[in-house]
């Protein structure tokens, strides 16, 4: 069966809140997972732990890098949830009709 990616652009800080770079996952999925209740819940949890992942929460010692992790963990979120509904919505064809209607 065929895969497709979805990728997870996290900024990931390290060290000082001004030292920031940008990292990406690829989190592999079914194009019939797009269309599956569970399957969707499943690919958002991969996402939720991709992002922590990326964000190095386990390692987040002070309050200060906890917060930084914790911004961080919201904001990959953010992206990979942003890429998964987009990819949703070319799955039921919703993108394809709102270009048709213009």
């Amino acid at each position: 069966m065929r895969f497709v990616a979805v990728a997870l652009i996290a900024a990931a800080l390290t060290g000082a809140a001004s030292a920031q770079s940008v990292e990406t996952v690829e989190i592999e999925f079914r194009p019939s997972d797009l269309t599956n209740v569970e399957r969707l819940d499943a690919l958002r949890e991969r996402i939720r732990l991709a992002a922590r992942d990326v964000c190095d929460v386990h390692s987040a010692r002070s309050l200060a890098e906890q917060r930084v992790a914790r911004e961080c963990v919201a904001e990959a979120r953010r992206a990979g949830e942003s890429q998964l509904n987009i990819a949703v919505a070319r799955a039921n064809g919703v993108i394809e009709m709102a270009a048709e209607v213009r």
